[in-house]
């Protein structure tokens, strides 16, 4: 592919994906032979992720392009073709990956010979939800080798939440697990008779984990707060007593804030630490709650197991920054000096994360001179992956206008890519002005531990202007929106750069003596900063120029962290220490947004050649340095 295709403002795979959309599968592949193979295989990617494709046609597909995104759903939703497919074409699909589905499962059973078929039989059985005609095959082909699974399957489609499979298995099973899941079904559609399908259980069977948790949150549906606490501490004594303690995560993590925010914090740490999870997000977030909470109940060296498990099971900067800061503070308050001091060196080395931040201030570290974000890497030119037909792909998506499945492809790509090669993708980006991409590219390689703060913390042209409050705050607060996608809807309505509700910018629209344009808070990025930015310097007119403040009510509305301030404390004051502030926030949303908003502006000054940190972090989380500009 040439440089000057590269920068080609549109192909006739703008044509193909119209036709795509529509589903005209025919009248798609040929428009897009104008633009060769690759075009036509991103057709082709669609219609095989649309299960429609032969195992022929699937099979070569995969290995032209064994390294592009969305494989394994493209793989799953293509299974059941492979149950009319050749014993080789079977073999060498999943040769690749094993069955993701039950018609996957049944398929390999049936060119496998006696023992692994069974093997293969009893795995799809026991694991994936099934229609009725595909139920019956399989109970046909192997009824005698399922008939002891038949219990299992029932927990498992429970669990899963598929109803309809879980209700075909009732009549294969015995009385006692039949109304054990009855009762579970009752409890999960709220039906008005649970408590007599509930007594209908046996006794011995009414602790059983699936019920239990099918209760738990019957319980905290019907506001019944304090008996699902009840339930959910006695389940939590072993993780065969939860059955699956993935299903209890979510509940536990939004209970023990709860418990938290109410100053409760031995009742919390009771609900966060028995979680028996073994990693993950929520394993990471209740490790580092159980460890706050120590830290809160006086016990340090529990707090630093605590971190440490957290600090072993992550990798993205803003959670190691996070890991690091908290070992160094749970160490201080056991009076290990040197080893807090270390800790604080390995999370400060993290300086475009708010904990990284507040890490590197305690080990007193200087800033980061890369993140100013003029590090050089060689010519995108001469990369390597110019050669990739993933690459080519996101090229020819990004000209035909198909942002969201561009962005997909390039952040896919940088996978597979080193340090360097992030470097020269985002260096690419950046050469064709695509600061939302750039954005997407680096926070996907800074989960995978590779920081680049080039693309990671793009500028936008918004920075070109002049606004009534600082341009690393319009920076900041666009990139967390929006991360520079100028027309992004979000669910609730907000539109455009940096996501303005409609009758928001109506008024600042009014206020600023401009017309106002609906359409052109999408169409015309620097309309919508302007309204965003008068915004901002509203908030910050009413919140003293302070970024905490401003970020929560950007984000929740300028009323909440004024509430909040009643309830906990005003951090800006000193009632209340401003880590702990924030960690209050009701909202797991906007308690993350004010992090990354202010974590945002020592990196963005950086960038636009200013100080990075005209006060110490910690100080700019109390103090007012966004104040509004004189116009």
């Amino acid at each position: 592919m040439s440089e000057d295709e590269l920068f080609t403002p549109r192909r006739p795979l703008a044509l193909a994906m119209d036709f795509v959309r529509a589903g005209a599968w025919g009248a798609a592949r040929a428009a897009a032979a104008g633009d060769g193979p690759i075009a036509q295989d991103i057709v082709e990617w669609h219609r095989l992720r649309e299960g429609l494709g032969t195992p022929t046609e699937v099979l070569l597909f995969l290995r032209r392009n064994p390294d592009w995104p969305g494989l394994p759903y493209l793989r799953r939703k293509s299974e059941p073709s492979f149950l009319t497919a050749s014993e080789l074409e079977v073999r060498t699909f999943f040769a690749g990956m094993p069955p993701q589905s039950a018609a996957g499962a049944l398929a390999l059973a049936r060119v496998q010979d006696a023992e692994e078929a069974r093997l293969s039989a009893i795995a799809g059985w026991r694991s994936y939800p099934m229609t009725g005609a595909l139920q019956a095959d399989y109970l046909e082909a192997y009824g005698e080798a399922l008939a002891p699974h038949h219990a299992a399957r029932l927990d498992a489609m429970l669990w899963q939440g598929a109803k309809i499979s879980a209700r075909r298995m009732l009549p294969l099973v015995g009385d006692e697990v039949r109304a054990v899941a009855e009762a579970r079904l009752a409890y999960a559609d709220r039906a008005g008779d649970v408590a007599e399908k509930f007594e209908a259980v046996p006794e011995v069977l009414r602790s059983s984990p699936g019920l239990r948790h099918a209760r738990f949150e019957w319980m905290l549906a019907k506001g019944r707060r304090d008996e699902a606490l009840a339930l959910m501490r006695e389940a939590s004594e072993n993780a065969a007593a939860l059955g699956e303690p993935s299903a209890w995560a979510g509940r536990r993590r939004q209970l023990v804030r709860e418990e938290m925010r109410s100053g409760r914090f031995a009742e919390a740490y009771a609900l966060a630490a028995p979680h028996h999870l073994v990693d993950g997000t929520a394993y990471s977030d209740l490790e580092w709650l159980a460890g706050y909470l120590s830290l809160r109940l006086g016990e340090p060296a529990r707090a630093l197991g605590h971190f440490e498990r957290l600090d072993a099971n992550v990798t993205s900067p803003i959670s190691k920054g996070r890991a690091g800061y908290w070992r160094g503070r749970a160490l201080e308050a056991m009076g290990d000096t040197a080893g807090a001091m270390a800790a604080y060196t390995e999370g400060g080395a993290y300086q475009t994360s708010f904990y990284g931040l507040l890490a590197a201030e305690k080990a007193g570290l200087p800033h980061d001179p890369r993140l100013a974000g003029d590090e050089t890497f060689p010519s995108w030119r001469d990369a390597e992956f110019r050669q990739l037909s993933v690459f080519k792909a996101a090229v020819l998506l990004l000209a035909a206008d198909d942002l969201d499945l561009s962005e997909r492809f390039f952040t896919h790509l940088s996978e597979r890519l080193d340090r360097t090669g992030v470097g020269q993708l985002g260096d690419l980006l950046m050469a064709l002005e695509r600061p939302h991409i750039q954005v997407m590219l680096g926070k996907r390689a800074a989960q995978a531990g590779l920081e680049v703060p080039g693309p990671y913390y793009a500028l936008h042209p918004v920075a070109e202007h002049v606004h009534p409050v600082p341009t690393e705050l319009v920076l900041a607060i666009s990139r967390r929106e929006s991360e520079f996608d100028p027309v992004v809807v979000s669910g609730a309505g907000a539109r455009g750069l940096m996501q303005l509700m409609p009758g928001t910018a109506r008024d600042v629209s009014r206020d600023l003596g401009l017309p106002y344009g609906r359409d052109r808070l999408l169409s015309d990025p620097r309309y919508n900063a302007t309204l965003g930015a008068a915004y901002l310097r509203g908030l910050a007119e009413r919140f003293d120029g302070n970024v905490v403040m401003m970020a929560a009510g950007y984000n929740a509305g300028p009323g909440r962290p004024v509430r909040w301030m009643e309830r906990f404390g005003d951090p800006r004051k000193g009632a209340i220490d401003v880590v702990d502030w924030i960690e209050m926030i009701p909202f797991n949303e906007t308690r993350n947004y004010v992090m990354r908003v202010a974590e945002s502006l020592p990196v963005y000054r950086a960038r636009l050649g200013k100080d990075p940190h005209p006060v110490p972090f910690s100080k700019e989380l109390v103090g007012s340095t966004l104040l509004p500009l004189e116009q």
